[in-house]
């Protein structure tokens, strides 16, 4: 099995939620999958990352990568330590987990996703920041398909569009929703060290996906970035699972050297593209990045692996068509060219016609 994500930055995995989200929940897991960290949305099946090849095909999305995953027997732990061995209180406690995240994706994500995607102070920021991980000429348009999926969000929650003017964009029960459940969060974190208790689960996963871009990106209007810095107990919880699970994957170009960022040291191995570090075991235990080689990660080739002969004739059809339509309405708008219209329509080739044929060669 092999991942497909964003490269990371700010000391991050990932530049992106879901995929930091599928990251952490493949390192609680214990899991032995290839993550290359140079992923190309064009290759995706839905045209967003994560996505996932397993048997021969492509698995786009969190929801449905985990599904695989799960009914492949990977998945962090459900159960605490007290639990664990009764059926019962496993079920009750796999339970309560699902009910976690619905409650943190309906409460968090509307406004996670409007502040990236919706607010005009903000989107082109986040959109110069996914397309510096995307090849040309696709980060011009992959980046809308998030513009999209945020205005589905604000058009069936709250009735505006983010094509409306600013002062329909009526956010403050959304920003509300998202401050009430962080202050949540950050009282259960006051209590345990993961969300759970002593082992991270699958909430701390998601938190994770949220918590950590919240925490890092820099955005002219970061309303939640301010409300995180003053619990101190949810940026120790970005910190803490940054340090631990992804010492060597955290990312930051302006240190980068090679494919170490952030002051990292590079994998140990030579002559190989690949660069090996460890994860939790396979309880759900937490250990040393240093420790142990369970997880495999591509150092991140500028072209995919998946990118073969057929992908790659499809980049280049597509780069021509978009490069000579863009030339073609340049030279249309500046009347380099003129279109020829209905009443001169068969008039701009015109021929002499002297009338005088022979029929036979004399």
């Amino acid at each position: 099995m092999e991942i497909f994500v964003y490269r990371g930055e700010w000391g991050l995995p990932s530049i992106d939620y879901e995929c930091s989200r599928l990251l952490a929940y493949l390192k609680f897991s214990g899991a032995k999958v290839t993550v290359n960290f140079n992923g190309n949305p064009f290759s995706s099946p839905n045209g967003m990352l994560p996505y996932m090849i397993a048997d021969g095909k492509k698995i786009a999305g969190y929801g449905r990568i985990v599904e695989h995953l799960v009914a492949a027997g990977i998945g962090p732990p459900t159960a605490t330590d007290r639990a664990e061995n009764v059926a019962d209180e496993s079920s009750q406690h796999a339970t309560q987990i699902n009910g976690y995240m619905q409650y943190v994706q309906e409460n968090l994500h509307p406004y996670f996703m409007y502040m990236l995607w919706g607010d005009p102070k903000n989107v082109d920021t986040t959109r110069t920041v996914y397309a510096k991980r995307i090849p040309i000429p696709f980060n011009f348009y992959c980046p809308r398909k998030y513009v999209l999926r945020t205005n589905d969000i604000t058009q069936s929650l709250v009735g505006f569009s983010l094509e409306d003017s600013i002062e329909f964009h009526d956010v403050a029960e959304f920003q509300h929703n998202a401050k009430t459940c962080l202050n949540w969060v950050a009282a259960r974190l006051e209590e345990s060290r993961w969300f759970t208790g002593d082992r991270p689960t699958e909430v701390d996963a998601l938190l994770y996906g949220y918590l950590s871009v919240l925490l890092k990106l820099t955005l002219p209007n970061n309303v939640l970035q301010n409300h995180i810095r003053q619990c101190p107990k949810l940026m120790q919880f970005v910190d803490r699972t940054t340090a631990t699970y992804f010492a060597k994957e955290g990312f930051n170009s302006f240190t980068a050297s090679g494919h170490a960022g952030n002051g990292q040291q590079k994998g140990t191995s030579t002559g190989s593209p690949n660069d090996t570090s460890s994860s939790s075991s396979a309880s759900g235990g937490e250990r040393s990045e240093k420790s142990g080689n369970d997880t495999t990660f591509h150092t991140g080739q500028q072209q995919d692996p998946d990118d073969g002969p057929k992908e790659r004739r499809k980049r280049y059809i597509l780069s021509g068509l978009v490069a000579t339509v863009a030339m073609l309405g340049y030279a249309v708008l500046n009347g380099i060219l003129t279109l020829p219209s209905d009443r001169s329509h068969g008039d701009f080739l015109q021929y002499d016609d002297p009338g005088d044929y022979d029929d036979d060669d004399n």
